[in-house]
């Protein structure tokens, strides 16, 4: 867990600067733009093969229901 600290911390000063040193601001900003149309894309991605799956799910489900009807 102290090693995760010091890479965070580190990675902080490397994009914040150590008073202008190593100041990668827009670096910074641009990765976080890069990643957060792949963020939403695979989000979407997931969201919409559980609705899929799960409208799957309810027409198997009525399947059975009427089978047990039918009984």
């Amino acid at each position: 867990m102290l090693i995760g600290i010091v890479i965070l911390i580190i990675g902080i000063l490397w994009y914040t600067g150590i008073s202008g040193y190593l100041g990668y601001w827009k670096e910074l900003v641009d990765l976080l733009k890069a990643t957060v149309g792949l963020f939403l894309l695979f989000v979407g991605l997931i969201v919409a093969w559980m609705g899929y799956d799960d409208y799957k799910m309810d027409k198997e489900m009525a399947k059975e229901e009427k089978k047990e009807e039918t009984k």
